[in-house]
Formats: C-alpha cells, sequence, structure tokens
C-alpha cells in the first residue's frame, strides 16, 4: 500500500468537488430561477391566505352589529360606546382554535353591573343583546376563561354609555 502526499490528496477532493458543481450546474440557470420563483409565489399565496383567514370574523359579518372579537391577544376593540337607553347588537367572535391548552379556545364577554355573560366556542361567533342602561357610566367587560383571566389587562375592555 503506497502512501499519498497530502497534496495529491487535496488535489484529489478538489477536482471531485469540481465534477460534483459541475453536475448541479447543468440545469440552465433560466430554469433554476424559474422553479425558485414558482415556490416563492406558492409559499407566499398560502402565508396571505392564513392572514386573511385568521383577521376575518367567523362567519358572516351581521349588519348593525357591533363587532367584539377575543383572542389570547385580548378583546378587539377594547372600547365601545353606545347611548343610554339604545337596543345594542354585539357580534361576539373567538378567533382563537380549540387546540388552544388554555380554556380551549373559548371567550367570554361579561358585564358584572349589567348581568351579561356571553360564552362563545372556538372559531365561532354568536349576535347578543341587550339594552343599554339609562344612567351613562363606564362598565367594565372581560373575559375570565382564560388567557390569565379577569387580572389580565389585554383582558379587559371598557363600555362607555353617553347621554
Amino acid at each position: 500500500m503506497t502512501r499519498r502526499s497530502t497534496s495529491q490528496f487535496r488535489s484529489d477532493r478538489a477536482a471531485s468537488a469540481r465534477r460534483s458543481t459541475s453536475a448541479t450546474s447543468r440545469l440552465p440557470l433560466w430554469l433554476r430561477v424559474g422553479v425558485f420563483g414558482s415556490f416563492a409565489v406558492v409559499v407566499a399565496i398560502v402565508a396571505v391566505s392564513l392572514v386573511i383567514g385568521r383577521l376575518q370574523l367567523p362567519g358572516a359579518p351581521v349588519a348593525g352589529a357591533m363587532q367584539v372579537r377575543a383572542s389570547m391577544e385580548g378583546f378587539d376593540p377594547n372600547r365601545l360606546t353606545v347611548t343610554a337607553g339604545q337596543r345594542v347588537d354585539i357580534q361576539f367572535a373567538s378567533m382563537d382554535t380549540g387546540m388552544h391548552s388554555d380554556g380551549g379556545g373559548w371567550h367570554e364577554f361579561a358585564i358584572d353591573k349589567l348581568g351579561i355573560d356571553w360564552k362563545v366556542g372556538p372559531e365561532s361567533s354568536q349576535v347578543f343583546s341587550f339594552t343599554a342602561p339609562s344612567t351613562p357610566g363606564e362598565y367594565e367587560y372581560y373575559c375570565d376563561i382564560c388567557c390569565g383571566g379577569k387580572a389580565n389587562p389585554s383582558m379587559q375592555g371598557k363600555l362607555t354609555v353617553t347621554a
């Protein structure tokens, strides 16, 4: 058995690397760019559809109803304003999935002073109605099912009743 010199070993490795590189570069540049571009377009379309789907209210929006979304990030919006004595329709939606580990995707819209305690399941919405109090003031609403509960500032909001 003969020993190769280190320099010959290095040159053999370099030649092997050149052969493998030239084999992959046989595809024309336009084809490689086209395949990469097609892949990038598909990924972008999937990403945009996921974002749009996440932002849309589960179910069709109900005309005339105030839209309130609840998720792990909190209430959106976290401030509502209504007129005293007005009938108020709220379409309350849970944006979280049933796979959510804290509360299973359920959310609550509760206002203790008004006796309101509504709950919706994961990725669903429901329209609830009540009559605003006849006296102006501020009322806190909250979710106490998950997300740190009533003590979590992002799971709280204010209903302002104006004259």
